[in-house]
């Protein structure tokens, strides 16, 4: 089957944004002419692509498996003129890095030296914002990638790539002083002082909702896991964190494992960049890096 790139290329921008009006923007032709174009296309495909509303536009199943297999394709091409030119004209650009402060401190750091050791003529730049804030500076191209903590939205957004790097379990912790509390329900554990992060952090509304909202008014809320578990170790209240921060305190009995009937979901670490952006040849390497 023969079908013109450019067809896809318009079908491409109209994923990207969920929107004819945008797609046609961004390509620079009349709205008219990208709905034709994604009419011929289903034509030609026999696959009806959008579910079209006056109001929305969103993918049918078919549609969401074709914007993948088109998004790969494009990602490659792109990606390769890209990293051909930068050899071509012997440019080294810098890695631009966003990351959660406690991926970079917990998760990070191995590759952040395997890097140092394999491309020491590239610089890599990082930036610690709360997961949503480093996405959105992948979508502001003010950074190339983010790790950061899953969460919905994020696999929502057709304009992002993720890429799964690690499985992360969250557990509620104590001080010492919990260490013979035994197993706390959901309302008791609510009457407890609460140490969580700031509202917008992906750990805060991890929290929220699996407690379905009903902490109204934590005791603390701060900016930084680690500072948030030296209050936890003082026995100033219970919070919950990934396990990757506990090794250590939890063997040392700094601080004890709170049992709870909350189902507590496995989360997930995850690599993110934007489909709008090619990939540079420091960006493929950290990729690379990262899910060897």
């Amino acid at each position: 089957m023969s079908i013109s790139t450019d067809l896809y290329r318009t079908f491409f921008g109209v994923g990207l944004h969920l929107s004819f009006s945008k797609a046609a923007k961004d390509i620079g032709v009349s709205q008219s002419a990208i709905s034709q174009s994604i009419k011929q296309l289903e034509r030609e495909l026999k696959i009806t692509l959008f579910e079209r509303t006056t109001k929305s536009v969103a993918f049918t199943p078919e549609g969401k498996e074709l914007f993948d297999t088109v998004a790969k394709a494009f990602s490659i091409l792109d990606n390769g003129v890209t990293q051909l030119q930068e050899r071509v004209t012997h440019e080294q650009e810098s890695l631009k890095l966003a990351a959660t402060d406690t991926l970079c401190r917990h998760f990070l750091l191995p590759y952040f030296k395997e890097w140092q050791e394999q491309e020491k003529e590239t610089g890599l730049q990082i930036t610690n914002r709360p997961s949503p804030q480093c996405v959105q500076m992948v979508l502001d191209r003010e950074a190339q990638l983010a790790v950061v903590n899953n969460y919905d939205e994020l696999m929502a957004d057709p304009q992002l790539e993720v890429i799964e790097l690690a499985p992360m379990r969250d557990v509620f912790v104590g001080g010492p002083a919990y260490a013979n509390a035994g197993e706390f329900d959901e309302e008791r554990l609510l009457q407890e002082p609460l140490l969580l992060l700031s509202q917008g952090a992906a750990s805060r509304t991890f929290f929220d909702e699996i407690t379905n909202h009903r902490c109204k008014k934590p005791a603390f809320e701060l900016g930084s896991l680690d500072v948030l578990l030296d209050l936890v170790e003082i026995n100033m209240g219970i919070s919950l964190v990934p396990d990757m921060l506990l090794k250590n305190r939890l063997k040392e009995g700094k601080v004890v494992e709170i049992k709870t009937n909350i189902v507590v979901p496995e989360r997930k670490t995850v690599l993110v960049r934007s489909r709008l952006t090619p990939i540079s040849r420091a960006a493929s390497k950290f990729i690379d890096l990262l899910v060897k």
